[in-house]
């Protein structure tokens, strides 16, 4: 008897966490798209080029884990803490208007982790933007750098 209330508490618990785990998962994911969207339009106001976004929220469990080891390609990348998604502070703004020399930058990923609630209710974003050179330019760079 004792065994089955175990694997009935066990089972209760990992029920009501699973939809936490999701809904942390669609907030981290809407802060990446805002951070995104004010990516653009940085990159924009400072006349460079449209980058392609790799993939969503790509670098999430990255941001999370505090594991920062990163794809073949990467260019630069700038790592920030924030409760406001959609501003960009400076150093993130100088990664959309930057050029890189003669690694011309393609591509740009977004991780978003979110920390609490705190005690005002409000979250905290750990927050990676990651630019990447072609895939072009990531295969030939295995080779030559």
């Amino acid at each position: 008897m004792d065994g089955r209330l175990k694997r009935a508490a066990i089972a209760v618990i990992l029920a009501s966490a699973i939809p936490l785990a999701a809904v942390a998962s669609q907030q981290d994911d809407k802060a990446a798209d805002a951070v995104s969207s004010a990516f653009f339009e940085a990159r924009h106001a400072a006349h460079r080029s449209k980058l392609d976004r790799i993939g969503g929220n790509r670098f999430r469990r990255q941001v999370c884990k505090h594991d920062l080891r990163m794809p073949s390609g990467l260019i630069t990348d700038v790592l920030y803490e924030t409760v406001d998604p959609a501003h960009l502070p400076e150093a993130a703004r100088r990664l959309a208007a930057s050029s890189v020399g003669y690694r011309e930058v393609a591509r740009f990923g977004v991780g978003v982790c979110s920390h609490g609630p705190d005690s005002s209710g409000k979250f905290t974003y750990s927050v990676l933007i990651a630019t990447y050179c072609s895939w072009w330019g990531s295969f030939w760079r295995n080779f030559w750098d």
